[in-house]
């Protein structure tokens, strides 16, 4: 891991000893002082300590102790757990947390080419967010909205908001509707082209005119788009078929 990206390491860090300041600082603004040294000495430890235990068990149900024991004593194994524990305290969502655990237990089990796809996954992994798992996940062949797809056809009921921003909006009068999901279209095509760039969807090009110029273009997921998806747990192996 690049040093600039390295995480403090644990114990009672600096990041630690800025709470404990800043908890001191906040006590002393009348006004919202009580409130933020709440925040900052309660409410955020506990939080990401539920977020790292939520992560440890998903963890257990994916390895077992003695191999989890053996991997941990390589270093490579104890930075990649070490990793998975940081991402984890910022994760927001349960997928997030599970997502994380199963990179982490795939690239304990694993070795050379497979445990570099992992950890090269795990650094992808810290740069989306969920809506942008989301619309990765869209481009699956196993989500498919075709006839016949259930797995196809649950994805897109249950993520409805996301992939198709505004579907809700009938009334030509709901201008803040609307605008919401123009919103919320704009948002995407940023966060695809973010996809784009990090190699999980490519663009296909429609060419219409008679000069061959692109026209329009649309979005297909890459091979390793597919991979990212199948080593995070979002898509079963075997899953291009829908199954």
């Amino acid at each position: 891991m690049p040093e600039e990206n390295q995480h403090p390491p644990l114990g009672d860090t600096s990041t630690s000893k800025a709470l404990r300041l800043g908890a001191s600082a906040a006590g002393a603004l009348p006004f919202a002082g009580s409130i933020i040294q709440t925040v900052l000495t309660e409410a955020i430890p506990n939080v990401r300590a539920n977020r790292v235990e939520a992560y440890i068990r998903y963890l257990q149900d994916q390895i077992d102790e003695l191999n989890l024991k053996l991997a941990l004593e390589k270093p490579e194994g104890l930075d990649l757990f070490e990793e998975g524990l940081w991402q984890s305290a910022r994760a927001l969502s349960d997928d997030r947390k599970k997502y994380i655990a199963e990179l982490v237990a795939k690239g304990l089990q694993e070795t050379g080419l497979e445990q570099q796809e992992t950890r090269h996954f795990m650094r992808i992994l810290e740069q989306l967010d969920d809506r942008q798992i989301i619309l990765l996940a869209e481009y699956h062949p196993a989500n498919s909205p075709t006839v016949g797809n259930e797995q196809g056809a649950r994805f897109h009921e249950a993520n409805r908001n996301v992939v198709q921003p505004g579907h809700a909006v009938d009334d030509i009068t709901d201008h803040t509707g609307r605008e919401e999901a123009q919103r919320g279209a704009r948002l995407n095509e940023t966060m695809r082209r973010h996809l784009s760039s990090l190699g999980l969807l490519e663009l296909d090009q429609i060419f219409g005119s008679a000069e061959m110029q692109p026209s329009s273009h649309r979005y297909l997921i890459s091979e390793a788009g597919k991979d990212f998806l199948r080593c995070i747990g979002a898509i079963s192996s075997g899953g291009d078929n829908g199954q």
